[in-house]
């Protein structure tokens, strides 16, 4: 069990935990992403809710440290200040590798004898149990590690023409396709926790097809929803993804 002795704010995150009385959003960022994908979130969810925006090692305030490169360093010290922090009831997001990162989450928080969020929302990523099969990208040379990093879209182009930029974002995209490639969904018991999962219409990479798979995870309820949009909806249509958000809060 986790003590919850322990201050609310952490390097861990943006804003503060709700009240005991409120509800609290915690968001996990995709691959190379941070918490300002989820700025201005809150306004479009119920009054009660606050929204935690995860910061992982190396993004933000958060730049020079280490680095993680697989899934438990990253969830394990993640769930500690979690546990530790969030008095009220909870739901966890996560859009991509944040989807991988939201469900390991969950299930460290089981370990630790954290009570279950209120709903697992994954989303833009398919069944963690199915392989991965597209081409590793994490150690290529720069050159081709770029171009492959356009080809998935969601960096815009204006980062790719600073050299700069790119030589400071590398090393983090690197490790969170290291995390993506290396992972390995280990075969424990389904979560008593309800699971939404939202599909890009467009999104061939997480089709819905791909994402029905999340089923098997849950001894709660699944749902799949469908949002318009290719694998960054999360980005183009923020305002439908938070009242699918909304309902299950």
């Amino acid at each position: 069990m986790i003590s919850t002795t322990h201050s609310r704010s952490s390097r861990w995150w943006t804003g503060l935990p709700g009240p005991a009385t409120g509800r609290t959003l915690v968001c996990l960022p995709y691959a190379g992403g941070g918490p300002q994908t989820y700025e201005g979130w809150e306004a479009s969810l119920p009054a009660d809710t606050s929204v935690l925006a995860v910061t992982p090692p190396g993004r933000g305030r958060r730049f020079g440290e280490p680095l993680c490169r697989d899934i438990s360093s990253l969830v394990q010290p993640l769930a500690r200040e979690l546990a530790a922090a969030v008095d009220g009831p909870y739901t966890l997001f996560g859009h991509s590798l944040g989807a991988t990162v939201a469900f390991e989450l969950c299930r460290e928080l089981r370990r630790l004898g954290f009570r279950p969020p209120a709903a697992l929302v994954v989303s833009g990523r398919q069944a963690p149990d199915l392989p991965w099969t597209e081409r590793p990208i994490s150690g290529l040379p720069d050159a081709e590690f770029t171009e492959a990093l356009r080809d998935l879209g969601g960096t815009p182009e204006a980062v790719f023409q600073q050299p700069e930029l790119m030589g400071l974002l590398m090393p983090l995209l690197r490790a969170d396709f290291t995390i993506v490639e290396s992972y390995r969904c280990r075969d424990e018991a389904p979560l008593d926790v309800p699971i939404l999962a939202l599909a890009g219409t467009r999104d061939q990479r997480a089709t819905a097809d791909l994402m029905s798979g999340w089923a098997r995870q849950t001894s709660a309820s699944f749902t799949l929803r469908t949002v318009l949009g290719e694998h960054f909806f999360v980005d183009t249509d923020p305002e439908y993804v938070t009242g699918l958000l909304s309902a299950v809060l």
